[in-house]
């Protein structure tokens, strides 16, 4: 049996051994604290309260995401902002991840903001970083509803509202605020949330020269669309612009994808003229004026498409031709007469471009 005497001496010794490793901890945080690594003049402190920061001074996007910070008069956050990025975007829109990630797609942050005087009364903002204009002006211009109402939010050309909802791009963000129900006093807290956006974001262009190709003489105002791949189901036609045309009370889809140069644009534009015909198209024999299409198979429409060719695909036309560095045409035409104005008013536009 041990003695009480060597039990205490064993238990003295094993609280000094505990004060000793303590002691030696805390000389190692002094160390550590006054320590500054020299490689790169990073600083521990500043590192620790970087990483450690939930409200970054300077971006939405330096460290962690807070964009409870829009939050409205009247209103309050509801949890904690939540990012997803690309390999569980599926969790927050299952269904249409790929339709964003086939675009570049980097991370989505959302937030939802609750009236604090009615709890059914809610907003969830969706924050797409697209990491270009371009790209995020696709995503928003594929699902834009026609029967949208165009608005102005921050100074940017492409937005528009519905019911209960805020659609728009800026810079390399497309934004969604959608509300939980159509409501003026939701709709007035949604706009002051996109102003604080604007306030909080560097937007930078927000212009796409492109559009300025179609011209305005017949353009329905807002109808432009970016196909950054697969264009029509054809994956040749990559990074294709399309807007509609109002030609004599017909609306006509006109499209153009520049190419690196001419023999490419002519290359493309064969090609895709080829994969109309594999899928059942067929070259237009009748029907058309004499002062707008010579040539049976190879046509040349009126007032300069030297290399346009005609086809019908299952009752609706379809044109494809090229203008120097584009490959261009008119797509799924119910009036072949209109489609014809249109393509050659659509050249005219690019073959000033290729002038300037």
């Amino acid at each position: 049996m041990v003695s009480v005497p060597t039990r205490a001496r064993y238990f003295e010794t094993v609280i000094s051994i505990c004060i000793l490793a303590v002691l030696s901890l805390i000389g190692l945080g002094v160390f550590v604290k006054q320590f500054y690594v020299t490689q790169g003049g990073v600083d521990i402190d500043a590192i620790t309260a970087e990483l450690l920061s939930e409200k970054p001074a300077d971006s939405f996007f330096a460290g962690q995401i807070d964009l409870g910070r829009l939050t409205p008069s009247g209103y309050e956050k509801l949890l904690k902002t939540e990012v997803y990025g690309e390999d569980i975007l599926y969790e927050k829109i299952n269904g249409k991840a790929p339709f964003y990630t086939e675009s570049s797609f980097e991370k989505l942050s959302t937030q939802r903001f609750v009236s604090k005087a009615d709890d059914g009364l809610w907003a969830e903002l969706y924050l797409f970083d697209m990491a270009t204009i371009r790209n995020a002006f696709s995503v928003y211009s594929r699902q834009k509803r026609t029967d949208a109402e165009s608005i102005a939010l921050l100074n940017c050309p492409f937005g528009y509202r519905t019911e209960n909802a805020l659609y728009f791009v800026s810079g390399q963000y497309y934004i969604e605020l959608v509300g939980s129900a159509e409501s003026d006093e939701l709709f007035e807290a949604m706009t002051a949330i996109a102003q604080k956006i604007g306030a909080g974001l560097d937007f930078g262009h927000t212009a796409i020269a492109e559009l300025e190709s179609f011209g305005r003489e017949a353009l329905v105002a807002g109808s432009e669309k970016l196909y950054l791949r697969d264009a029509f189901g054809f994956e040749g036609l990559t990074d294709t612009f399309t807007a509609q045309y109002k030609i004599d009370g017909e609306t006509v889809t006109v499209f153009f994808s520049k190419r690196s140069d001419k023999q490419a644009a002519k290359n493309l534009a064969d090609s895709y003229y080829k994969f109309l015909i594999d899928n059942g198209a067929k070259d237009k024999e009748s029907g058309w004026p004499v002062d707008s299409v010579r040539n049976s198979t190879k046509r040349k429409i009126s007032n300069g498409v030297d290399n346009g060719r005609v086809v019908d695909f299952y009752d609706l036309t379809e044109i494809v031709f090229s203008s120097g560095q584009y490959t261009a045409g008119v797509h799924q035409a119910e009036n072949t007469q209109a489609a014809v104005k249109a393509a050659v008013m659509l050249n005219a536009q690019l073959e000033s471009l290729d002038k300037k």
